[in-house]
């Protein structure tokens, strides 16, 4: 577990209403499944207040509330304050939520779902007058996701190491050392996160694995010690992006045309269908290059494509 946070922001927020700023995530980056996430320059700003009854955007409905990740986290800070004796039971308040998205919310892979969450239980925390620390925020965010990785790059910022234990996630945040420019290719289409899980074996040949294992912990060094030189290897994976790949058309062709047009390494952004792909900095005419290449790629598989040219986020959800 993570030692306590420190603030994340002002000691003593509105005490009717509270703005939480959450960054954009990539998952996986290759090798990393389920493990590694990257927080991104797009963020989620997530504005919540006390109300009468509870909504998220203006929707009231309870069955379509129950869906909403925002709603979600929120709802499960309180429980979880309740069940503690820290907020008495049936006495949270109801939030009404409203969100400033900058993160494409109709394509997938980039933790708008994560953000969401994350921003909801910092929200609830604070109204309910007990803020969260870092550890209980990615022990709730990963109950909600399911996952470590995005709520861990969501809620520390950076670049992130994140697993699952019996005593909860244990998590942590590696300095990086001349972090790369990112370059999103974000093509028109959607991933489901269930569905795309569906697609993955429940065994992988044992050489798969351990051709995965090397290039995530090569990955893990590389970032760390800023050796670019080593992405493009360190990004390779077998273990889920070959079952995933047919899911959208022109995917591989996009991975394919990043590297070549001078990408350090290109991955799979989570479960899809966006890809990203590592720029050196200070190099916006490669930036456009490796843009253009992947919107091409797409383009030619029917599918218009969005560039997006973001840094590293280096904090992580913050009250603002």
């Amino acid at each position: 577990m993570l030692p306590d946070a420190t603030p994340r922001g002002p000691e003593r927020p509105e005490p009717d209403m509270v703005r939480v700023r959450v960054p954009a995530s990539s998952a996986n980056l290759g090798p990393g499944f389920d493990a590694i996430g990257l927080a991104l320059g797009l963020f989620n700003t997530i504005v919540a207040e006390r109300a009468p009854v509870w909504e998220v955007d203006g929707e009231r409905d309870e069955a379509r509330l129950a869906a909403h990740p925002a709603y979600r986290g929120a709802r499960r800070a309180l429980e979880w304050l309740e069940a503690r004796g820290l907020c008495p039971r049936g006495e949270g308040p109801a939030l009404a939520i409203r969100q400033r998205n900058e993160i494409p919310a109709a394509r997938g892979g980039l933790g708008n779902s994560a953000t969401a969450v994350v921003g909801g239980l910092v929200a609830a925390g604070c109204l309910a007058g007990h803020p969260l620390s870092d550890a209980e925020l990615l022990d709730l965010a990963t109950e909600v996701e399911g996952h470590p990785d995005n709520a861990a790059a969501a809620v520390l910022g950076g670049f992130v190491v994140a697993v699952r234990t019996e005593r909860g996630v244990v998590a942590r945040r590696l300095p990086l050392s001349n972090p790369p420019r990112v370059v999103l290719g974000i093509p028109a289409t959607q991933v489901d996160t269930s569905w795309a899980r569906a697609r993955l074996p429940s065994c992988v040949p044992f050489a798969d694995a351990a051709f995965t294992v090397g290039r995530a912990a090569l990955l893990v060094a590389a970032l760390a010690a800023g050796d670019h030189a080593c992405l493009a290897a360190a990004m390779e994976d077998r273990l889920h992006t070959p079952y995933r790949s047919s899911l959208v058309p022109g995917l591989d062709a996009a991975l394919a045309a990043a590297r070549e047009a001078g990408a350090l390494g290109a991955a799979i952004s989570g479960s899809g269908p966006t890809v990203i792909a590592f720029v050196p900095p200070g190099s916006p005419d490669l930036e456009r290059s490796i843009g253009g290449a992947m919107a091409g790629a797409f383009g030619r598989h029917g599918l218009p494509c969005e560039v997006r040219v973001v840094d590293v986020e280096p904090t992580g959800a913050t009250i603002i």
